[in-house]
């Protein structure tokens, strides 16, 4: 038996199936990744295997004493500790034995003869335990993950609660490898990361010696990592013993196939349904129509192939500007009086497009809050041209459990029908009953299109993204880099994906460190 052993999988999100008796297996060292377009249920399939949810059928069946470590792509982790205390939690055990381990040493030097031999074997036998674990590399092993995904310049003695929602994701990413457990279980462990911890996290991975399966719309990091690739599609799981590369080839052969299958199938139901109907009265055919109604029961039906539902966004213009949109005087930003970014002078004219770089933490999000008016400042000034329109996408957003794709909408737009908001919606690639269901229940990738629909209700001549491409498969990716080129307006852009400003830009506003701590 593998590690772990799905069989006959089947789950429901408000009566739509997802899985049709899905198979899935994860074997010792295996290296998988998790693929399939936005809304497949990917996410679901990972909350299931990691026993957040429960199936509606079939079984999930973990090898007894293997142990997994979920990193969740809505991240809810605790804040009120410090990054050291929260990491070094993962030690806890270790030095309680250490304590103990060296109480037995300390008894040594006073115990009576008698008992010698027992404080010595119970000491050397924690003491092999210990060297077993690799707790005498504990630092070591603590400074290579934090200084890998650029933590430690937070300051360890920080508290989570005073990080960005992207540097508590790398916190707890630290803590799921410190953690080292079995199998890894990781939903978009890039979406908060730079390009250089990105490299660090895939070389970390394809070094690691036990399991992991990855959910990724990475290209390049899928890439890196994959040797076992697993397809989520019509639902229906299959398994690709191969690379990301040589996987996308054989999926698009076998996807003709089942294309072509899913039509002959159609066709001979239909032909077949148009006998029995015509000849089950009839006495000479009848036993003939009978045994072919007994086939077609047997049939199992090919599910309709699922292909990626196209995002048509056009981002409505308002009106021209001058040739100055927006101009920073000595602009210092940060939080409760404590800058981040500090002394800022630019000027972004009409039509200009920017993307704003930096490692997690620089102050990326906070420039753009600070502009929009979320944050106050500190010093300096920003100045927008008076007939700027500016359309804003938050790179966080929480949802209750009532809030639809619908109801989304109509709190900016009441006045608008249930058949107007549906057909915005249908724009991005929210269709049918997928615009009634909670929004907290919609994959990552489905609300960022939700909210990229809104944006298309607003007339404006500013777009402003922060991180939209965090949770979108490569094809909306691709298509939302259409609609940001075809705007005719300013935009502003943080990104960490350079695949995806190149080309698309006119300036980089890079903010870096320098060696004595300042921006």
């Amino acid at each position: 038996m593998g590690l772990l052993e799905v069989e006959g999988l089947e789950f429901k999100y408000a009566d739509v199936g997802l899985y049709n008796k899905v198979s899935f297996r994860i074997q010792p060292k295996e290296h998988i990744v998790l693929v399939g377009d936005n809304g497949c249920g990917k996410s679901t399939f990972m909350n299931l295997i990691a026993k957040n949810l429960i199936p509606d059928a079939g079984s999930i069946t973990w090898l007894n004493h293997v142990t997994y470590g979920y990193l969740d792509q809505q991240l809810k982790v605790k804040k009120d500790i410090s990054i050291y205390d929260y990491l070094t939690e993962v030690f806890a055990p270790l030095l309680e034995k250490e304590k103990l381990m060296n109480s037995y040493y300390e008894a040594l030097c006073s115990c009576p003869e008698n008992e010698y031999e027992k404080y010595l074997t119970r000491a050397q036998s924690i003491q092999e335990e210990l060297e077993e674990k690799n707790f005498y590399q504990m630092n070591s092993t603590l400074g290579n993950v934090v200084n890998g995904l650029g933590i430690a310049g937070y300051g360890m003695d920080t508290h989570l609660n005073h990080l960005s929602g992207g540097q508590r994701a790398k916190v707890y990413l630290a803590k799921l490898l410190l953690e080292a457990p079995d199998v890894l279980l990781m939903d978009e462990p890039t979406n908060f990361l730079d390009t250089a911890h990105i490299e660090w996290l895939a070389k970390y991975l394809v070094d690691f010696d036990k399991a992991f399966v990855v959910i990724s719309h990475d290209e390049d990091f899928l890439r890196a990592i994959g040797e076992i690739v697993y397809c989520l599609s019509n639902k229906e799981m299959v398994r690709y013993k191969m690379k990301y590369d040589l996987y996308l080839k054989e999926k698009a052969i076998r996807d003709e196939q089942y294309q072509n299958a899913f039509e002959n199938q159609k066709k001979w139901i239909k032909k077949t349904e148009e006998f029995i109907q015509k000849n089950i009265v009839r006495a000479t055919t009848s036993k003939q129509a009978k045994s072919r109604r007994k086939m077609l029961e047997r049939v199992k039906v090919l599910e309709k192939p699922m292909h990626h539902e196209p995002m048509h966004l056009k981002f409505p213009f308002s009106k021209g500007l001058g040739d100055e949109v927006l101009k920073l005087k000595k602009l210092t930003v940060g939080y409760n009086g404590k800058p981040v970014l500090s002394d800022i002078d630019f000027l972004l004219k009409h039509n200009e497009k920017v993307v704003i770089l930096g490692h997690n933490g620089i102050g990326k999000s906070t420039i753009l809050k600070s502009i929009l008016g979320i944050l106050p400042t500190i010093s300096g000034e920003y100045v927008w041209n008076p007939s700027a329109d500016l359309n804003y996408f938050a790179q966080e957003e929480e949802y209750d459990s009532v809030t639809t794709p619908i109801s989304y909408l109509r709190r900016f737009y009441p006045m608008k029908t249930d058949g107007e908001l549906r057909s915005i919606l249908a724009t991005a690639g929210i269709k049918g009953e997928m615009s009634l269901q909670p929004m907290a229940n919609l994959s990552g990738g489905q609300q960022t299109k939700v909210r990229l629909a809104l944006m298309t209700m607003k007339k404006s001549n500013v777009l402003i993204f922060d991180e939209p491409t965090n949770h979108l498969d490569i094809y909306s990716k691709s298509e939302l880099w259409d609609s940001i080129n075809d705007f005719p307006g300013s935009v502003i852009l943080v990104t960490h994906e350079p695949e995806f400003y190149d080309g698309l830009v006119d300036l980089e506003l890079k903010f870096e460190e320098s060696e004595n701590g300042s921006k």
